[in-house]
């Protein structure tokens, strides 16, 4: 008579909920300074290039469009990696990768923000105290 052998503990599968909106986040986070770089180029070359080549303002109506295109992209990526950072955190039970890489791209958008706050008010780096 054969006996039945009890089952062997089966390992439990590596727990991946929350990965993927966690990439995006971490994904999204590293490259809306990217967008923002490319749009603060695209300023400068939009308010010097009538001062340097003497036309109107008309003729830059390009550089404004490409701006505005590229400011609603950034806020576009800072809003997606902000809702799938915490779509990551409340997906994930433990701290697993899903949760992980939510955390960083929601810590990395944070330092984004936080750094272009203190840039944009002036108080970045010594320059208030030289003024």
């Amino acid at each position: 008579m054969a006996s039945a052998q009890p089952a062997a503990p089966q390992r439990p599968s590596a727990d991946s909920r929350g990965l993927a909106a966690g990439i995006t986040s971490l994904v999204c986070a590293v490259l809306a300074p990217v967008a923002a770089m490319v749009g603060l180029s695209t300023f400068i070359m939009a308010a010097a290039e009538p001062l340097m080549a003497n036309v109107p303002l008309a003729d830059t109506s390009g550089y404004w469009a490409l701006l505005t295109i590229l400011v609603c992209l950034l806020a576009g990526l800072v809003l997606t990696s902000v809702i799938t950072g915490i779509v990551a955190i409340k997906r994930s039970r433990r701290m697993n990768a899903g949760r992980i890489t939510g955390l960083l791209g929601l810590a990395f958008t944070t330092f984004n923000l936080t750094g272009g706050m203190w840039t944009w008010a002036g108080l970045a780096g010594p320059w208030p105290l030289l003024g």
